[in-house]
């Protein structure tokens, strides 16, 4: 990103996808933060997902990621509680201990069940010292492809 600083299109997955909003949960994958930052220099967010990840309101499938550094990450759970969340460390399946990020950094799945608001949550969250970034991709993409189980794909703008 240092050397392109922009790019046209950005073409990427989601975890939710809110309808009609298209604000999107990002980070199954512990990458949100790098995801972030090329989605939000793209002059185009395109979304690919399956009618599965469609929600109603963020927060209803899944939790929310938050990259944070190691250092932080109990101070963050403790935050997280007095908002009225719950944030569990994850933990990877491969090996003994927390998933890393691709930044050296560790990932809380913070539960806040149906979020009303998606903007002050996200605000919330990104003031707690040792927050680095949410999964809260909002007000982003452009458009989205929905893959239906009849094999159609419907377009979202």
């Amino acid at each position: 990103m240092n050397e392109v600083h922009t790019v046209d299109y950005a073409i990427d997955g989601a975890d939710q996808l809110e309808v009609p909003s298209l604000n999107v949960v990002k980070g199954g994958g512990g990458a949100m933060l790098r995801e972030k930052i090329v989605d939000s220099a793209a002059h185009e967010l395109v979304i690919v997902v399956d009618e599965r990840k469609l929600v109603k309101h963020l927060g209803e499938k899944q939790t929310i990621p938050l990259e944070v550094l190691p250092f932080a990450y109990k101070t963050v759970q403790v935050e997280i509680a007095k908002m009225g969340g719950r944030a569990r460390l994850r933990e990877s399946a491969g090996k003994a201990g927390p998933v890393i990020t691709d930044n050296g950094n560790i990932i809380l799945d913070a539960d806040f069940g149906r979020i009303k608001h998606p903007t002050q949550l996200d605000r919330q969250l990104k003031i707690l010292p040792g927050v680095l970034e949410t999964g809260l991709f909002l007000k982003m993409v452009d458009r989205a492809y929905v893959g239906r189980k009849n094999g159609k794909v419907e377009i979202l703008t």
